[in-house]
């Protein structure tokens, strides 16, 4: 019983021109206590060094994460008290002064550094996140359907370098056995989300939640993203940059399978 667990990102078609690198960045992590953790963040359309933001919000996240792995555990078993908002305090603390840090060396403002960010982590027995900016993270338990773990109310704070970002950012918990995890930036949304309730669109989830819970190997269920986004039908409805991390609890051995909605 183990996570199959990838991310990857793209450059836009649209945004190809300008030269510089994804605005999108994430990564994710899976430690030997069947814990997974992961961060993606989104940089600021238009925002000269926003990709230089959102992977210096991912990798300060990350690293804070691992170094209060005993404080994760114990947020993952708090079934009453605040230990998911005492981490994420910590975990916010250490992005923005990483934040700080890149901003001088790069001589810039913080605002330049313009980034969303969403952070989690996850096991058998339930989930931690929080969210600073656009993005959605989506999940599905044993048995049940795909859900939101942030409702979809525009988001409090647009940025994590914003002046109200701490005071807007969201922490979430949500108890029992998680199976699919979805992480994907804003510029999904017109594909994933229904324009006319705001549910996340079934079949747009199942179809990666089938793919990963039949792939071999992490690498496939990169493979398997890497395709997608930049498959032609993608490509062609959006051409602005993407991430998206996928996360699939197995509990028996997987198949090959080739994720069809990509085709």
């Amino acid at each position: 019983m183990a996570w199959v667990a990838a991310v990857d990102y793209r450059k836009g078609i649209g945004e190809a021109a300008d030269g510089k690198p994804c605005r999108n960045f994430g990564k994710l992590e899976k430690l030997d206590n069947g814990i997974v953790l992961g961060a993606v963040a989104d940089g600021a359309l238009g925002v000269p060094q926003s990709h230089i933001g959102a992977k210096t919000a991912v990798r300060a996240a990350m690293a804070g994460l691992k170094s209060a792995r005993r404080d994760v555990e114990a947020a993952l078993a708090d079934t009453a008290g605040d230990g998911a908002n005492v981490l994420f305090d910590q975990i916010f603390e250490d992005v923005a002064l990483s934040l700080r840090k890149a901003a001088f060396e790069q001589v810039a403002s913080l605002s330049r550094l313009a980034c969303s960010l969403i952070v989690f982590c996850a096991d058998a027995r339930g989930l931690i996140a929080m969210q600073v900016g656009e993005g959605y993270l989506v999940y599905r338990q044993r048995g049940g359907g795909y859900d939101f773990v942030f409702d979809d109310t525009p988001a409090p704070a647009d940025f994590i370098t914003a002046t109200d970002a701490r005071a807007g950012m969201r922490v979430s918990r949500r108890r029992g056995a998680m199976q699919f995890l979805c992480v994907a930036s804003g510029a999904l949304q017109p594909l994933s989300i229904d324009q006319g309730d705001g549910a996340p669109i079934e079949p747009f989830f199942r179809s990666l939640d089938r793919y990963a819970s039949v792939a071999i190997d992490d690498g496939e269920v990169h493979r398997g993203i890497r395709e997608f986004l930049r498959s032609d039908r993608l490509s062609r409805e959006i051409d602005t940059d993407l991430a998206l991390a996928l996360c699939r609890y197995r509990e028996q051995s997987a198949v090959h399978a080739v994720a069809g909605y990509a085709k």
